[in-house]
């Protein structure tokens, strides 16, 4: 497994050098826009006289009318990536949903849950067919979501531990053609969604080592050995602990800690 990972680390390396290079050159116009893109979006950064603000656990601000307006509701304000939205709510602790167009038409819309610790960010085309969908919860888990026809088409969730799990080619919520979990150090499983269960597999030499998430995200790892003399073996402690055995005696535990690493 060591020399797996440092392999890895190599090809890493060689990638990272090859990415860099001369920064790409904009012409006079294009500078002028951004500048007036960023003056225009400094001015929706700021709250209004008549306005409270509320800063969410992502650094989003909220600015909510101090008084309710004639129906009875609260107005709402933010920006999303230069977008300005708004919308109404009940209350004023910066809980609703907002929506705002982009320069498209496209349509960004924002959810703000009653307890402020989830933010859903969803994008519609000029067809009012969703094509992206990013949920942010204040415990440090991101789902970002990509939509083809309307149809849900890959997944990526980013723990809170920078642990990675992704998933493509999907055809609903519970099945993908393809999954790729990567943990901390570049280890990279490889598999499947089928049925909400997730399994994923490396192999190094005549192991396989296979991960399996099941709908409430239980982890269970086992192993195979495919040699024909000195087979190894391995037991799940239902935690965090393989322990491999070969010949009937034990080799080696791998601990797979919280933060993501073996």
């Amino acid at each position: 497994m060591k020399k797996y990972l440092l392999g890895f680390a190599l090809v890493l390396a060689l990638i990272a050098c090859g990415q860099k290079g001369a920064e790409p050159k904009h012409n006079d116009q294009e500078v002028e826009d951004s500048k007036k893109d960023q003056k225009d979006a400094s001015k929706k950064d700021l709250p209004l006289v008549t306005e409270d603000t509320v800063k969410l656990f992502n650094d989003t601000e909220i600015f909510i009318s101090k008084e309710k307006n004639n129906a009875g509701k609260y107005e709402l304000r933010a920006t999303v990536d230069t977008v300005e939205l708004k919308g109404l709510s009940d209350k004023n602790t910066g809980a609703g949903n907002l929506e705002g167009l982009k320069a498209d038409k496209s349509k960004v819309t924002m959810l703000v849950s009653d307890d402020l610790n989830t933010v859903t960010i969803e994008t519609y085309n000029t067809s009012n067919k969703k094509v992206s969908s990013q949920v942010v919860k204040k415990q440090g888990l991101l789902t970002e979501e990509s939509y083809k026809a309307d149809k849900l088409d890959s997944k990526k969730l980013t723990r809170t531990n920078g642990t990675t799990l992704e998933y493509s080619e999907m055809t609903d919520a519970a099945n993908a053609t393809k999954a790729v979990e990567t943990l901390k150090n570049g280890i990279k499983f490889e598999g499947n969604l089928v049925g909400g269960k997730t399994t994923l597999k490396i192999t190094e030499g005549t192991v396989t080592l296979t991960r399996e998430i099941d709908k409430d995200e239980k982890l269970k790892i086992c192993l195979n050995d495919t040699a024909s003399s000195s087979k190894k073996t391995a037991s799940w402690n239902d935690t965090d602990t393989l322990t491999i055995s070969a010949e009937g005696k034990k080799t080696k535990d791998l601990v797979f800690l919280t933060d993501g690493t073996i």
